[in-house]
């Protein structure tokens, strides 16, 4: 994909998912001896570094949800189901629990553009045009794993950042792989964009075998590393 312009997606990289103490850590649900997602902080958040310098923009999402959420069960959550407990409670009354859908202090964004769970369409492309003006990044909050459904103005969002750099790539980093991540990548492929996972900067729940969703992702776009994305730019430069 060498010559077309970069968007940063890194996927829900927030407290309650990404510290062993979160309400929702990220780790293999039957491995207990799993070391889970603080394996890959660091590589996420140098991933991100290469982002902010090489990109055009930096998009970050997250889960921001309400005890009413459809993928909220404080009673009998079942992961097979998609449903789980309480999380990244970004619309609670009590801070404590919103202070778990906050990004990771290693990779929180300065003074994002935000895209909150009842953006509409054309503050999707507003946000989309102001972000490549500026520079700054954009934080998408959503209610669903799918960051599609879970914000109706990803959609033109992700088609104003396409139409205004001209078929970017989209490099995508973050948890959980099969998960919030997979649906990422799976619904920017499904759309036809081009995207890249790199599959170092990534953690999952053991839902899906790694093997298997990382040949999903292959069938239909690029999975490499953070080195080898890294080292193409350098060529490219």
């Amino acid at each position: 994909m060498k010559g077309r312009r970069v968007v940063g997606w890194v996927v829900d990289v927030q407290n309650d998912f990404m510290r062993p103490d979160g309400r929702l850590y990220v780790k293999h649900l039957s491995e207990p001896e799993d070391p889970g997602a603080a394996e890959v902080e660091r590589r996420i958040a140098d991933a991100v570094s290469w982002m902010r310098e090489h990109g055009e923009v930096v998009v970050y999402t997250g889960d921001w949800h309400a005890l009413d959420d459809d993928e909220i069960d404080p009673v009998a959550p079942d992961p097979a189901k998609g449903t789980y407990p309480p999380h990244c409670m970004g619309r609670s009354p009590d801070p404590v629990e919103r202070e778990g859908a906050e990004l990771i202090p290693s990779v929180r964004p300065t003074d994002p553009l935000v895209l909150d769970v009842e953006a509409d369409p054309a503050r999707g492309e507003s946000v989309a045009r102001e972000a490549l003006d500026t520079g700054r990044p954009v934080f998408i909050r959503k209610t669903r794993f799918d960051v599609f459904a879970g914000n109706e103005a990803t959609e033109a969002f992700v088609a104003a950042l396409a139409a205004e750099l001209a078929d970017p790539e989209f490099v995508v980093v973050g948890v959980a792989r099969d998960v919030c991540v997979t649906q990422a990548v799976d619904g920017l492929v499904e759309r036809g964009y081009h995207v890249t996972a790199l599959r170092d900067a990534t953690w999952g729940l053991g839902l899906e075998a790694e093997d298997v969703t990382l040949a999903r992702w292959a069938r239909g776009g690029r999975v490499t590393t953070l080195e080898v994305r890294a080292a193409e730019g350098r060529e490219a430069d």
